[in-house]
């Protein structure tokens, strides 16, 4: 008797385990649910720069309607992998709220592949207030580490 109610309670908690972990919604609910606004355009950087299929690139967008001297609100953000191998332009679209409180748009942008950033702009330079957005891309600069105490 034991051992079939033990069964019965395991074949219960795996089904109830199974059907929690299959859903066929997002993981997460979108942070913004009203009307939004389309800016794309192209990242541009070397001609001769190799981009591969597993880099990664990274966009944020911040409310810039008070200059670049003052704190700039995080809107929106995406990221999506390249999935091609090639060469600059890569064409982007990031959807931001469309409210009128931002009407100045600055795009933060990094390309990365492993973890190490291969590619950054500078969103101080990268401000839009239409749908359009060209950004100069360019190589982020070696990142110097600290090995005092370790060798």
């Amino acid at each position: 008797m034991r051992s079939r109610r033990a069964v019965l309670l395991s074949l219960l908690a795996a089904a109830t385990l199974a059907s929690g972990c299959t859903t066929d919604s997002a993981s997460r609910e979108p942070v913004y649910s009203g009307p939004t606004k389309t800016i794309r355009g192209y990242l541009r950087g070397s001609p001769y720069t190799w981009l591969t299929a597993s880099s990664v690139v990274y966009i944020n967008a911040y409310d810039a309607t008070g200059g670049n001297s003052s704190h700039m609100p995080k809107i929106g953000g995406m990221s999506f992998t390249l999935n091609r191998n090639g060469h600059f332009p890569v064409a982007y679209e990031i959807e931001i709220p469309a409210s009128g409180s931002a009407p100045r748009v600055a795009l933060s942008v990094e390309i990365r592949r492993g973890g190490t950033i291969l590619f950054s702009n500078d969103r101080n330079f990268s401000q839009t207030t239409g749908r359009n957005l060209d950004i100069p891309m360019r190589e982020a600069p070696p990142r110097i580490r600290n090995f005092r105490g370790r060798l």
